[in-house]
C-alpha cells in the first residue's frame, strides 16, 4: 500500500500514511526534501544539527506540522544514538539516549529523525496509545521495534493483534550495501546477495519482529519508498554524507 501525498500552498510535500488516514484523533506524517526552498543545498531539512541555517530549519519545521495539524509546543524528541531504548512519556521535550518514545496522552506528539533509517510509527486503537522507532541497523539487531511494542503492552495492555503500524521510507534493500560482520547479524531473509555485494533489507526486518509479535499483516503499511535512490524526495546520509539534511516522523493523538 503505497502513502498518500500532500503539498499544500506552502509548497512542503509531506507523506501521509494511509493506515492512520481513517482515524479522525491521530495525526501523523513524514516530512520530504521537497518545498519551496528545496533549491537550497539542504532543501527541505528539519534538523539544526546539519550546518543549515536555523531560521530557515524553523520555518520548515512550522510548516511541516502545521500541515499535518500538530502544534510545535506538543513535541516529543527523542536525541537518537542508534540504540534500542525506549522511553515512556507524558509531556513535550527533549529525551536523551533513546531511539522510540511511547504514550497514551494526547497533544503529545512523538517524532523521530530519519536520513536513512527506518520510521516507524504505532496506533494501539483499543487502549488509545501510539509509539514513534527509529530503527538503523544498530536498533533493529538490538529489536528496538519488539521492545517498543513490549513496553505498550506493559504500560497500555496493547494487543499486538489490533496494533496499525507504519514503516516509513527508508535505505532500500536496493541500495542499502553493508560488509559482511553487519550482514552475518541478520540472516540470509533480509540480506540479498547480489555478485559480491550484500544488501539490507531493514523494512522487512523489523516487519518480521512487528509480525512475530502478533501484529497482522493487514494491519501494515509498508513504504516502498528508498531514501537512498530517490535523490529528488527523500535526504539520506549514505548517499551525502555531511551534507545531508533530515526528515522527520511524527504522530500523535488529539482529544
Amino acid at each position: 500500500m503505497k502513502s498518500g501525498f500532500r503539498s499544500d500552498r506552502e509548497e512542503m510535500t509531506v507523506i501521509l500514511p494511509k493506515i492512520f488516514s481513517g482515524i479522525s484523533k491521530v495525526r501523523s506524517g513524514m516530512s520530504t526534501r521537497i518545498g519551496n526552498e528545496s533549491d537550497t543545498e539542504f532543501g527541505i531539512n528539519l534538523s539544526y544539527n546539519v550546518g543549515d541555517n536555523p531560521t530557515r530549519v524553523g520555518r520548515n519545521r512550522r510548516i511541516f506540522f502545521a500541515q499535518v495539524g500538530i502544534s510545535e509546543h506538543d513535541l516529543a524528541i527523542p536525541l537518537q544514538c542508534h540504540s534500542n531504548n525506549v522511553l515512556k512519556v507524558d509531556t513535550p521535550g527533549e529525551y536523551r539516549e533513546c531511539d522510540a518514545l511511547i504514550t497514551n496522552t494526547t497533544h503529545v506528539a512523538l517524532v523521530v529523525t530519519i536520513a536513512d533509517c527506518v520510521p516507524i510509527l504505532l496506533f494501539d486503537p483499543i487502549n488509545k496509545a501510539v509509539g514513534a522507532v527509529h530503527a538503523g541497523w544498530r536498533g533493529t539487531i538490538g529489536l528496538i521495534v519488539k521492545r517498543a511494542v513490549e513496553k505498550m503492552k506493559a504500560e497500555y495492555r496493547t494487543d499486538p493483534a489490533q496494533m496499525l503500524a507504519y514503516i516509513g521510507p527508508s535505505a532500500g534493500v536496493c541500495c542499502y550495501e553493508v560488509g559482511g560482520e553487519v550482514a552475518v547479524m541478520f540472516g540470509n531473509k533480509v540480506v540479498p546477495f547480489n555478485k559480491k555485494k550484500t544488501f539490507l533489507d531493514l523494512k522487512k526486518e523489523n516487519m518480521f519482529q512487528l509480525m512475530q509479535l502478533g501484529v497482522l499483516a493487514s494491519n501494515f503499511e509498508v513504504s516502498s519508498s528508498c531514501t537512498i535512490c530517490e535523490r529528488k524526495m527523500f535526504h539520506s546520509f549514505r548517499r551525502d554524507g555531511r551534507k545531508a539534511g533530515r526528515m522527520m516522523a511524527v504522530i500523535s493523538m488529539m482529544q
